[in-house]
């Protein structure tokens, strides 16, 4: 026969306890799933009620009076197991203590949690700038600098993730990757045969990523009434209204352990969409569940050729931060995790208009593999929360490469033919590139002088493409007036395998939205970029001439050297 407290939690809709009511020394009920889908009972006895910062904020301080959860107190994934007092609903578990030598849980009084809703779509959050995209591209920013962080608000650690299908998402920097919003995978965890509709008590688990793989943040349902859970008893991530198929979850194991102990737990079939994530917990909606944004990521590397097919969350922030996740752990499955390797990248994004963008970059460094996958993400971040308006994003597709001999160069000197030059003629560059352990390497290239231009001083640059790129944008800030002129200027970007040269004036010219007039006379660069507004913009430069070599693997550096314009020669 089952106890009255689980026969209450499989009722229907509870009646719950007023805060006014609870009195330290009461006992009662804990439920939760443990090993094998059984709800255990645990008896717990009110400590005190914990005054909040805020207006109806409450917590209920309870203690665990099982022999089980001595040595470790709350056990990560009880999030969300309902407390019963007197045979009404208490709240929700929602938070302990790391190293706990007593086992004492916060509870988030059910009649707080009632109070969650969906009431506004996810709210805006400013993307990555151009200029930000391209000194990562150029290892000058850190691989995580674009990516969101979310505070996480649990104090027993992180809120446990079944990761399955991807042996590369559970250890390393994808670890590290999750850790920035709470979250910690579980890597022993696989996918699972739980269908159907959890109760109170049982597990669930809203899917961050799913399809080849799966990533599932795990917690508890508190209550059910008819086609609506309320679970966690506090934030997965704090995103207010969101969507996210939820699915039903099972515990396979319980590891112990004196710091935080956690549930191993395995994800089965979707049966709703997770429509709210507030401070005081988790609202689902039972229904068919969201579609998702899909991800199709393709990597070649020393073991050979595989493609995954994932669905990642639709959300401004969840979106590139698990593009971001599923590249790096689709790069480290099958190779090493430690040295300095060269890593190439193709990202492709379709636009529900029709509109689509395709942008390459490569680097050979240590975090190769994550700055690649963080750019992706950034890319990504810059598609779904373009400040300007624009269609949904429709799907992504990336594909990799990853060599572990470290396939490079860095550009050593740059030896012009001449240094004194007339407008109309061709000069030869010699480009030293020293690769890495190996004999240096000569590129020759060649550029033209504009056929009108004045005598003066002009410099010769010459940089990786992605260097080139960041320092066009820093001096040359993009003010994209719409989307379309924003892809314009992300297909711009240039790679580290390209090689450019340019010679540039130090006359100023003028930039557009959508591009640059060069070689401006100073009356009309002053004349239009004072009259304009931000549609047009003085700039301190003109780029005269431009040519490129496409390099085999990434470079890295750049020179400049000054040139004499002399006076075209006077035909006899």
């Amino acid at each position: 026969m089952l106890a009255l407290s689980l026969v209450l939690a499989l009722a229907g809709p509870p009646s719950w306890v007023d805060l006014t009511e609870v009195r330290p020394g009461q006992r009662g009920t804990c439920i939760t799933e443990w090993v094998g889908g059984e709800r255990r009972e645990t008896a717990v006895e009110v400590v005190g009620v914990l005054d909040a910062s805020g207006p109806e904020r409450g917590t209920v301080l309870v203690r665990l009076l099982d022999p089980a959860l001595e040595d470790g107190g709350v056990v990560a994934g009880m999030s969300g197991s309902p407390v019963w007092l007197d045979g009404k609903l208490l709240g929700a578990i929602a938070y302990g203590w790391s190293f706990a030598r007593e086992p004492l849980a916060g509870v988030t009084p059910f009649a707080i949690m009632r109070e969650i809703s969906a009431f506004a779509p996810p709210g805006p959050l400013p993307p990555p700038t151009l200029e930000q995209l391209a000194a990562l591209a150029a290892g000058r920013l850190d691989a995580v600098a674009l990516l969101p962080r979310v505070p996480p608000f649990r104090l027993a650690g992180s809120l446990p993730v079944a990761v399955a299908g991807l042996p590369g998402g559970c250890q390393g920097w994808a670890a590290e990757l999750l850790a920035r919003v709470g979250l910690g995978p579980v890597g022993a965890a696989a996918r699972g045969d739980a269908v159907g509709v959890p109760e109170a008590g049982e597990m669930m688990a809203p899917l961050l990523v799913w399809g080849d793989a799966i990533v599932g943040a795990g917690g508890t349902v508190t209550a059910r009434e008819g086609d609506t859970l309320w679970a966690f008893g506090h934030p997965m991530l704090g995103l207010g209204s969101v969507r996210l198929p939820v699915a039903k979850a099972r515990v396979l194991a319980v590891q112990r352990s004196f710091q935080s102990p956690f549930k191993i737990f395995a994800v089965g079939e979707p049966f709703g969409t997770l429509v709210a994530d507030r401070p005081s917990g988790v609202l689902a909606r039972v229904g068919p569940p969201p579609r998702g944004l899909p991800v199709e990521v393709e990597v070649r590397d020393g073991s050979g050729f595989t493609r995954w097919h994932f669905r990642v969350a639709e959300h401004p922030l969840l979106s590139p931060l698990m593009v971001t996740y599923v590249v790096n752990a689709s790069l480290t499955t099958r190779a090493a995790s430690a040295g300095d390797s060269s890593v190439h990248l193709r990202f492709r994004g379709r636009l529900a208009d029709g509109q689509s963008l395709e942008i390459s970059q490569a680097a050979r460094s240590a975090d190769a593999p994550a700055r690649l996958a963080s750019f992706a993400g950034a890319v990504t971040g810059v598609l779904c929360a373009s400040e300007l308006p624009h269609p949904p994003l429709a799907e992504v597709s990336v594909a990799v490469s990853r060599d572990e001999t470290h396939a490079g160069a860095s550009i050593e000197e740059v030896i012009p033919a001449r240094t004194v030059v007339r407008p109309g003629e061709t000069i030869a560059v010699e480009v030293r590139l020293q690769p890495f352990q190996a004999p240096r390497a000569l590129q020759r290239l060649a550029i033209t002088v504009p056929r009108v231009l004045a005598p003066q001083d002009i410099d010769l640059v010459v940089a990786d493409g992605a260097s080139w790129t960041e320092y066009l944008l820093k001096n040359r800030p993009s003010n994209p007036a719409t989307f379309s002129q924003q892809l314009a200027a992300l297909r711009r970007f240039e790679p580290s395998t390209t090689l450019v040269a340019a010679l540039e004036s130090r006359e100023g010219s003028v930039g557009l939205s959508g591009g640059e007039l060069s070689a401006t006379p100073p009356s009309w660069a002053w004349t239009l970029g004072s009259g304009l507004g931000k549609a047009v913009s003085r700039l301190p430069t003109s780029i005269l001439s431009v040519t490129r070599w496409a390099a085999p693997y990434p470079l890295e550096g750049a020179s400049r050297i000054t040139l004499r314009v002399r006076p075209p020669r006077e035909v006899p």
